[in-house]
């Protein structure tokens, strides 16, 4: 394989050095925050805080950069080849979990508890399928083409003699993992499009202009109208009988006496009756019955808010694989081709982004957590800044960055994927107690 020139080579080791850092820096802060606050434990956000680890073991690979690639045999290149091996591939099958996860909760319907419960199965997935290759690759060596870790160009890795095992064992899978991936998010995104837009049709036809027959019917049923009919009939009680007979015509005795006795009278007439206790029996009914369907409504409605959160978030994971594996796939390929020929280009590539998944993996880790974020900071602050006179709550009362006395929801709580949709966080109780008392 011919080398790139040596001042190329040089800029190489800085360009991986410097990403790295970056990389190691993103893990920690993923690390930090989500061990030091509940308000960052969402299950995006659990499955980044598992990546971190094999992202910083990668890290440490990558911070050797080229410095042992003239020392095949050495324990240095042997390690630093196995962490790249074994932890590069990682971070697409996290990707590949994320995706996995999407799928579950839309087809399968899984809550943030069921999610958890397989969580052991991903870090046996992700972190065991890589293992068996990337530690046997160690011990084989033949008299042909000596031992498969070795000069990779970027840093110690499977030799260029070893050409189809960088491939079959590791290009390869990816992009079938990337693959599978790319495919559950198409498939999930035409069902979150149509859901999407039966919620909003159905808003818009709650929301808008009159009511329709059934709400008419529920708003009878349940205001139902009772009428009462109260007639008043009075005559002057000084008013002769003889006027009365003089004005009126002739008229039975029998008649004048009745006319005479009903000189005032009161009729009440109302229509209570059987009907009433069907009525009140039927609104009962009905207004249960519109409380269930607003209650499901909403379930659903922050269900398919909460996975379409959940997805946008997963997608950018992928995006991110996307672009640290294109320039150095590209240029495997190339030199498959081309026998053993490289192109300079897309090696500074790959040396800009195969170092940098942690720094991917935070930055979507910032933006999906932006509220918590803030509030973390806010509170490193004002713990930084306590010799100032101190406005709220007793200092015992107040919920502190690095405790979880501000981790008042239950676990259930703070990992519902209803949460995650709204970037909900939980308040500290200081908050609360104080926002209840001015309500």
């Amino acid at each position: 394989m011919k080398s790139p020139p040596m001042g190329v080579l040089h800029a190489i080791s800085i360009i991986e050095r410097v990403g790295s850092i970056f990389s190691l820096a993103g893990c920690l802060f993923i690390i930090v925050t989500f061990l030091s606050s509940s308000a960052f434990r969402k299950p995006i956000n659990r499955l980044m805080f598992y990546a971190s680890f094999g992202n910083m073991l990668v890290n440490v690979g990558t911070l050797i950069a080229r410095a042992y690639v003239d020392k095949q045999d050495s324990v240095g290149c042997q390690l630093q080849a196995f962490l790249i091996q074994q932890f590069l591939p990682s971070d697409a099958l996290w990707a590949l979990a994320m995706a996995f996860n999407v799928y579950l909760t839309f087809y399968w319907k899984y809550d943030a508890q069921k999610l958890r419960r397989i969580e052991k199965w991903y870090l046996l997935i992700c972190y065991g399928v890589p293992l068996p290759p990337a530690l046997a690759y160690i011990f084989i060596s033949t008299k042909e083409k000596g031992r498969i870790y070795g000069d990779a160009i970027l840093w110690c890795w499977v030799d260029s003699k070893w050409d189809i095992l960088r491939i079959a064992t590791f290009y390869g899978p990816i992009w079938v993992i990337l693959a599978a991936t790319f495919f559950i998010y198409i498939r999930a995104g035409g069902e979150i499009y149509r859901k999407r837009r039966q919620l909003r049709k159905l808003d818009s036809s709650s929301i808008g202009g009159g009511a329709t027959d059934i709400e008419m019917f529920k708003m009878e049923e349940a205001y139902p109208v009772k009428t009462t009919e109260i007639s008043v009939t009075s005559e002057s009680a000084t008013q002769p009988n003889v006027d009365a007979h003089s004005l009126q015509g002739p008229k039975s005795n029998s008649a004048q006496e009745s006319e005479a006795s009903a000189a005032y009278s009161i009729t009440i007439s109302s229509n209570h009756g059987p009907r009433d206790s069907r009525a009140v029996s039927t609104n009962k009914n009905v207004q249960t019955n519109v409380t269930q369907a607003k209650a499901k409504r909403r379930k659903n409605h922050d269900l398919n808010s909460a996975a379409w959160a959940y997805t946008k978030c997963a997608i950018l994971f992928f995006t991110a694989l996307a672009v640290t594996w294109l320039p150095s796939s590209a240029n495997r390929v190339y030199s498959v081709v081309h026998a053993g020929e490289t192109v300079v280009v897309l090696e500074i590539l790959s040396a800009i982004v195969l170092p940098l998944q942690g720094t991917w993996n935070a930055i979507i880790y910032i933006v999906t957590s932006w509220a918590a974020v803030k509030l973390f900071f806010s509170e490193l602050l004002h713990h930084a800044g306590r010799s100032a006179p101190a406005v709220g709550p007793p200092k015992d009362q107040r919920s502190l960055p690095f405790t979880n006395k501000s981790r008042s929801r239950t676990s259930d709580d703070t990992d519902s994927m209803t949460e995650l949709a709204g970037n909900a966080i939980p308040m500290p109780k200081s908050s609360r107690s104080h926002s209840s008392s001015i309500r």
